[in-house]
């Protein structure tokens, strides 16, 4: 009897000595994951401006650009918070969408919901675009924890439409991603 109660007890402290391990690593993944939790690397602003300048023309430039399953590589630009954020703007106010005052309560404390570009797209408010060019990009503010932001004028050279935007671009996972788009 003594022996199983010892074995039982081998096993189980075992057992819990992984299970804290498994919550460590769990723990290390989704805060290093988590959009909030950036690099403190110091980014190149000259390499983000020309990154994002080709990043958004490209954006535009696929014929695929809607249906992404059909490319093998899609053009990931964006966080994966920010997507979910803009996505949700999008969807505001139509089926299945929430109501403004639920995104604000979801989003508030990440991002200025004021600028989010309730029920437009990405990077743009067109549902139809032509030739898209970005004519002018500075950079904002010097390097701030880990991210740069950019004044960045967007035009449809066909369409005759500006598009003023303030971009933040993070390096997440090796990778310049797109955080957050104020849209005036």
């Amino acid at each position: 009897m003594k022996s199983t109660i010892g074995l039982f007890l081998i096993v189980f402290v075992i057992f819990s000595c992984t299970q804290n391990d498994n919550e460590e690593t769990e723990t290390q993944i989704l805060s290093s994951t988590d959009s909030t939790t950036l690099t403190d690397q110091k980014l190149n602003p000259e390499e983000v401006k020309s990154w994002l300048i080709k990043s958004i023309e490209k954006e535009f430039s696929d014929p695929l650009f809607e249906d992404k399953e059909k490319i093998e590589h899609p053009n990931d630009i964006y966080t994966n918070a920010y997507e979910e954020y803009k996505t949700d703007a999008i969807g505001i106010e139509y089926d299945g969408g929430m109501t403004e005052a639920a995104f604000k309560e979801k989003w508030s404390k990440i991002y200025n919901t004021k600028y989010a570009g309730i029920g437009t797209g990405f990077l743009i408010s067109a549902q139809d675009w032509g030739k898209i060019k970005v004519t002018d990009c500075k950079l904002l503010e010097p390097q701030n924890d880990g991210f740069l932001m950019f004044h960045v004028t967007i035009e449809d050279l066909e369409f005759k439409s500006k598009y003023v935007r303030d971009i933040k671009v993070v390096k997440q996972e090796g990778k310049y991603k797109i955080d957050d788009i104020l849209e005036y």
